[in-house]
């Protein structure tokens, strides 16, 4: 595939995430990715001859693969405490949620909230991303119980998640900001295993 080949198909996959963020499957026909992508409508099958599943399948994995990093890159900077970083990560996200026209959602969300039953394929996609998110941030959290990591990760994902409806609602990103406060709190209030051993031997409890 040549340079220009590789940008048609780079920009028709642009158009298929950005129209999955703001109509879902609905709003991510070929017809409104050609017209996106400004690319001649034969060169979708050239480039995508599963057609709009393949397109929708690819578009998420890129989607998919753009949150994790963002969730990777907001745990893996140990420059301000995690509550921070929570409560940072969260006002970026309002301020690109406004910038950003305040009406686009995430795609794997929009996409998970349109599937059929039949629509086994994009749901395990769907699945996997929301699995991989919680993998990520799990394994950056400050407790030693994989559980309770699991847990408090799966709980940002949703969080965040439900911040997208609600700002789309309102035409706004402040949710995410009431998001990333209350996390950060919850983080505050259970202290990571090294800071409760610490305190611990500061009052004279360390064990013997």
């Amino acid at each position: 595939m040549g340079h220009q080949g590789r940008a048609s198909r780079d920009r028709m996959l642009v158009a298929a995430e950005t129209l999955l963020r703001e109509g879902g499957l609905a709003g991510a026909g070929i017809q409104q990715v050609v017209a996106r992508s400004r690319a001649p409508i034969g060169s979708v099958y050239h480039f995508f001859p599963g057609g709009k599943n393949q397109l929708v399948a690819e578009a998420l994995r890129i989607h998919g693969e753009k949150a994790r990093a963002l969730f990777e890159s907001m745990l893996a900077d140990t420059a301000e405490p995690l509550p921070d970083r929570f409560r940072t990560f969260a006002r970026a996200a309002a301020a690109g949620f406004d910038r950003a026209g305040a009406n686009k959602g995430c795609a794997i969300g929009s996409v998970a909230l349109d599937l059929e039953a039949g629509d086994e394929r994009l749901r395990k996609l769907c699945q996997d991303a929301f699995d991989g998110w919680i993998a990520s941030i799990a394994k950056a959290l400050p407790w030693a119980d994989e559980a309770r990591r699991r847990s408090f990760a799966e709980m940002v994902v949703a969080a965040f998640e439900g911040a997208f409806i609600l700002s789309r609602a309102r035409r706004s990103g402040k949710p995410f900001i009431a998001v990333g406060e209350w996390l950060a709190t919850m983080v505050e209030r259970f202290p990571s295993d090294t800071s409760r051993r610490k305190r611990r031997t500061r009052h004279g409890f360390a064990s013997r």
